[in-house]
């Protein structure tokens, strides 16, 4: 379709998994404390006192993974971890950034896969939160970084979708955009769904 194709080095996107796992986390916890019931959020019914309050309202109102991000993420902040785990994932977060930035200077848009599988049946992995946070590290970095990216249909693996994740450079939304729209004008794996 009239592009080239260069190859580029991410040097430290093998970072991204263990920065991103405290960051975010990190962050959840930080963002989720104001949801105690009282002005923001979910409110359980009936409570005894305040504390049955605080209690019952985060362990009615939040899924089981909202709680574990919330742990790690408090566990991440605390006093004496905060310099050894999360000031480090955000240095590691600052390299990678940069990575991107000087991958910038030489392409367009950066090309890959989204996962490195193809989707899950429904509900298959949901007894399983490793396996699903493994699915995310092609998207992960990207994320850290703060970039624009997509993920659009390419094809299919053992009748499974397989998705081309599509990177851009900040506030470059529009460029991103036309090359998702040119490669669906020149394909129909948007049109298909797996064969049951």
């Amino acid at each position: 379709m009239g592009a080239s194709v260069q190859e580029i080095s991410l040097k430290n996107t093998n970072l991204a998994a263990p920065a991103y796992y405290i960051i975010a986390p990190s962050e959840c916890s930080s963002n989720l404390s104001r949801y105690d019931g009282v002005r923001y959020g979910y409110r359980c019914e009936d409570p005894k006192n305040l504390d049955d309050l605080y209690i019952r309202t985060r362990g009615e109102g939040f899924g089981a993974e909202v709680k574990r991000r919330i742990l790690v993420g408090t566990y991440a902040l605390s006093e004496g971890f905060y310099d050894a785990y999360y000031v480090k994932a955000q240095k590691i977060r600052r390299l990678i950034s940069q990575d991107f930035s000087d991958a910038f200077d030489e392409v367009d848009v950066i090309m890959g896969p989204t996962a490195p599988n193809t989707a899950f049946k429904l509900g298959e992995k949901t007894d399983d939160p490793l396996s699903m946070y493994l699915s995310d590290v092609y998207t992960i970095a990207v994320n850290l970084a703060g970039l624009p990216g997509m993920s659009i249909p390419a094809g299919f693996a053992n009748n499974m979708p397989v998705g081309l994740q599509i990177i851009g450079n900040y506030f470059s939304e529009e460029k991103l955009l036309n090359v998702a729209h040119q490669f669906q004008m020149n394909s129909d794996y948007h049109l298909k769904s797996p064969v049951e």
